[in-house]
């Protein structure tokens, strides 16, 4: 069933809403990181959270318009919209971590109201945008593809690392973990929740509607 044009559009309104919100964050998010002690623009730029934040804004204006001008999400838009949202879903839980071991430590992190848009709020939009938006019919393949982006990710940082001797997060920094097993141990926790969290957001959204559900009573 298509959903109602008002229903559409509201999706539409809200994804260009989010999207002028991120582009706000990353602005507060640089000025606050540059405001508080010297800080390459290029380290900015290079965590995960602030790359995968900007595919994140692009794919909401494209949803946007998409949401404004048809009556139907494309299959390749649900698709990156599910791998936009893992990536965003496992930035906040990265960060969530290391705000809890700081305080555990007697290391305190303070998070900005940007830093709080970038990693809770904006990415709790984006499931329930997964969660509540409808037409979605994303291959099981999709799981596949999700360590695509992260995999290049992690190419890229390790090779600046090695010449900038500056790392995004502790588990990549050689100089703190223990090379190669704890290294990749931590990679393939990192590998299993990007899988399990892409492979939730497919099984979520193939879960039958209220409207599906009682048309079968």
């Amino acid at each position: 069933m298509e959903p109602p044009a008002t229903v559409r559009k509201t999706f539409g309104i809200l994804r260009l809403l989010v999207a002028a919100t991120g582009v706000v964050a990353l602005i507060g998010d640089i000025n606050f990181t540059l405001g508080n002690g010297p800080f390459a623009v290029a380290n900015f730029f290079s965590y995960f959270t602030v790359e995968s934040m900007i595919i994140a804004i692009c794919v909401f204006v494209i949803g946007a318009v998409i949401a404004l001008r048809r009556d139907q999400d494309p299959l390749w838009l649900d698709m990156l919209r599910v791998l936009s949202t893992t990536w965003l879903i496992v930035s906040g839980i990265v960060f969530a971590v290391i705000l809890v071991e700081g305080t555990l430590r007697g290391v305190p992190v303070w998070a900005p109201w940007s830093s709080q848009l970038l990693h809770f709020w904006i990415p709790a939009y984006a499931i329930v945008d997964w969660l509540v938006a409808p037409a979605r019919d994303v291959p099981w393949r999709t799981v596949l593809w999700v360590m695509i982006f992260p995999s290049m990710w992690v190419v890229f940082t390790m090779i600046r690392g090695a010449s900038v001797f500056w790392y995004p997060y502790f588990f990549l920094d050689p100089n703190l973990v223990d090379m190669p097993w704890e290294f990749i141990g931590y990679l393939l926790l990192v590998i299993a929740i990007f899988s399990a969290t892409v492979a939730m957001l497919i099984g979520i959204s193939r879960l039958p509607t209220f409207e599906e559900l009682r048309a079968r009573g």
